[in-house]
C-alpha cells in the first residue's frame, strides 16, 4: 500500500471538514467524537451520540417595504454636499452613514474643495435600500485655490433599518 503525500492528506482533511460544515449547515446530525470505553478487551463500536443542528434561513424581504423616497435622499445629499462645500464638518457627518463618520478627515476630494455642486438626475430602483446618485462638481484645488473645473462624482445614498438616510460611500469620479 503507498503512502500518503501531504497534499493527499491536506484534501482528505479539507473534504472532511467540508462534510462536517455542510452537515452543519444543513441541519443533518453530526456524530461526536467520544472515547471508546476501556473495559473491554474486545473491540466494539464505541457508543454513537448524535447531535441535530438546526440552521434557520432568514426571513425573506418583506415585500410591503415601502421605496425610497426621492425627497429624503436629496435632502440628506444636500447636507452632505453642503457639508463639503461649506467645510462644515457638523452638516458632513450628520449626513454620512454612522459606520463611516470615523473616517472622515477633512474636506478634500482628490487634492480639491468642492466650490460648488448640482446632483444630476436619478432612479429609485423598486425593493433596494439604497440608491447610486451622482453630482457635477466645480473644484477647487486645496493647495493652491484655483479653479480646477467640473467632475462628475457617485456616491451612495442608503436608508437604514430604522429608515434614517445617509451618504455612505463615495464612489468614484469621471
Amino acid at each position: 500500500m503507498r503512502t500518503l503525500t501531504s497534499r493527499v492528506r491536506a484534501g482528505v482533511l479539507l473534504i472532511g471538514l467540508g462534510t462536517t460544515l455542510a452537515a452543519c449547515r444543513g441541519g443533518l446530525p453530526v456524530l461526536s467524537a467520544d472515547p471508546p470505553p476501556t473495559t473491554s478487551t474486545s473491540y466494539s463500536a464505541p457508543p454513537v451520540q448524535t447531535h441535530t443542528l438546526t440552521v434557520t434561513p432568514p426571513a425573506p424581504p418583506s415585500t410591503s417595504a415601502r421605496g425610497l423616497e426621492p425627497a429624503a435622499i436629496d435632502r440628506v445629499f444636500q447636507v452632505y454636499m453642503n457639508g463639503l462645500a461649506n467645510h462644515d464638518m457638523t452638516a458632513l457627518r450628520s449626513g454620512t452613514c454612522p459606520r463611516l463618520r470615523e473616517t472622515l478627515l477633512g474636506f478634500e476630494l482628490h487634492g480639491h474643495y468642492v466650490e460648488r455642486w448640482q446632483m444630476l438626475p436619478y432612479s429609485v430602483p423598486p425593493g433596494y435600500e439604497f440608491v447610486t446618485v451622482q453630482a457635477t462638481v466645480t473644484q477647487r484645488n486645496a493647495r493652491t485655490g484655483k479653479l480646477a473645473g467640473d467632475v462628475v462624482y457617485s456616491w451612495y445614498v442608503e436608508r437604514n433599518e430604522d429608515t434614517n438616510y445617509y451618504v455612505c460611500g463615495w464612489l468614484d469620479y469621471k
